[in-house]
């Protein structure tokens, strides 16, 4: 996580949201992240307010490299200025696709140190909804290991 937050924290400072992916496998019902990816992205602020853009050229340069290293998409993280939440943008425009997949949302544009307290964990289900990760269950979901 610490990769992806610095990321954020970076861009966060000049006002602008951030998206990062934590990559890896999946076997016996246990995902472990191999590696932080930090997407080309094109960050966007204006009166609507702020976001973030991948496009479809490096969406499939992502896609070839993660087939050609036997990963998935395990979560996406990105940061929103002010309170952590899944906007229906977020929803609609969800990176990571697969049944199980996190979406972890870090409040006000990542000033802080990495805390999964402070943060809103949104799993995808097999409707395609995202839906809140209670925070009692998130540190039992999520294990940060240096």
């Amino acid at each position: 996580m610490n990769d992806v937050h610095a990321h954020l924290a970076v861009v966060g400072r000049s006002g602008y949201e951030g998206l990062g992916l934590w990559v890896g496998t999946v076997a016996a019902k246990i995902a472990t992240v191999e590696r932080a990816l930090i997407p080309q992205q094109r960050l966007i602020r204006n009166a609507s307010g702020v976001g973030v853009y991948v496009d479809g050229a490096e969406l499939h340069r992502i896609n070839v490299w993660l087939f050609d290293n036997g990963l998935r998409i395990l979560a996406q993280i990105h940061s929103h200025p002010a309170d952590a939440y899944h906007s229906d943008t977020d929803d609609e425009n969800a990176l990571a696709t697969a049944v199980g997949s996190l979406s972890l949302v870090v409040p006000d544009f990542a000033r802080g140190p990495v805390n999964l307290s402070q943060t809103a964990v949104y799993r995808l289900d097999r409707a395609g909804d995202w839906v809140a990760v209670p925070q009692p269950l998130v540190h039992h979901l999520i294990d940060i290991v240096d």
